[in-house]
């Protein structure tokens, strides 16, 4: 119900819109994710900084969607033009590997620029005695929706650590805000996440059920970050949450702002300059922007090029 008020209270926005601005307004959207997670608080944040700034026929929308997975098949079908999508699956979507395996490589993909760092989070209920990822072991998990970036992760994760869903007792494939709520109720043991922090989401899981987040570490962790290019090393500061006593180390992508060769020049040069603009305010709006402007991107395997408007613009 949240997600279709949300769509419908879009849909109204641009109708008023029109009305104000003539017959003739641009529409563009950007594909985001669940309403209670990251992306779609963040590509709020980012239309609204591009509508301020442009004195054109030109307004941008957040679209809640599933996430990721759904996001690129959104873009490649020319229903959005662009996407916040995590690094890995920009990679696989770029090269027609994993779960694009069998569709076209989408070679038309393109960077704007990376956003924040998604760390695996393991969430863990209390009573479950989870400090690390082995102890997952057979534990009652939730993965998040099949189509959603995390879940396409993890399930990843877990291939390339050959680790089968036989690995955890049960899977749980819930939506965020679900997933919180059954991990306070002692439904699961413990859900995984890839997200941003500072996360609301966690912060509630925290202090609402004194929920722990358990290390994504190990020999086997450690051998997957020596063999891969896309995940990096990363350590969840204590500092952001005022329940965490200590940093926990896990691995990261990199949330990514994408869209096609084809959408005009101009359209993409100026959603990012409004983006780097007004990079101080969207960081105060949404913390997990924390770090937007000085994220490196050559450092962060994005998985497909720098879109030809952006090269070489600083």
């Amino acid at each position: 119900m949240k997600t279709l008020f949300c769509s419908a209270f879009t849909v109204l926005s641009f109708v008023l819109h029109s009305w104000a601005f003539g017959e003739n307004v641009k529409f563009v959207s950007i594909g985001s994710g669940d309403i209670s997670g990251n992306y779609y608080p963040v590509a709020r944040s980012i239309c609204e900084a591009f509508n301020a700034s442009d004195d054109t026929r030109r307004r941008c929308s957040p679209e809640p969607t599933a996430g990721s997975v759904y996001n690129i098949t959104a873009l490649r079908d020319r229903e959005i033009e662009f996407a916040i999508v995590q690094s890995d699956w920009v990679r696989a979507a770029y090269n027609g590997t994993e779960v694009f395996e069998g569709s076209p490589s989408m070679k038309e993909l393109r960077v704007v620029m990376p956003l924040f760092p998604e760390t695996v989070t393991v969430l863990a209920g209390p009573g479950s005695e989870i400090k690390a990822a082995i102890d997952l072991a057979g534990k009652v998990v939730d993965i998040g929706r099949p189509a959603s970036g995390r879940n396409a992760t993890i399930r990843s994760l877990l291939k390339k650590l050959d680790v089968g869903d036989d690995f955890f007792g049960s899977v749980r494939e819930l939506e965020p805000s679900a997933s919180v709520s059954q991990l306070c109720e002692g439904s699961i043991d413990a859900a995984i996440f890839v997200v941003g922090h500072p996360s609301e989401l966690v912060q509630n899981a925290l202090s609402k059920c004194n929920a722990t987040i358990a290390e994504f570490a190990g020999p086997r962790i450690d051998t997957l970050l020596d063999e891969s290019d896309y995940y990096q090393r990363s350590r969840i500061d204590s500092a952001l949450y005022e329940d965490l006593t200590v940093p926990v180390e896990s691995i990261s992508v990199m949330a990514t702002l994408v869209t096609r060769t084809d959408l005009e020049t101009n359209m993409v040069l100026d959603l990012a300059n409004a983006i780097k603009t007004n990079a101080a305010k969207l960081a105060e709006e949404q913390p997990v922007l924390r770090s937007l402007g000085k994220t490196v991107a050559a450092t962060a395997a994005l998985g497909a090029p720098i879109h030809l408007a952006l090269q070489g613009v600083e």
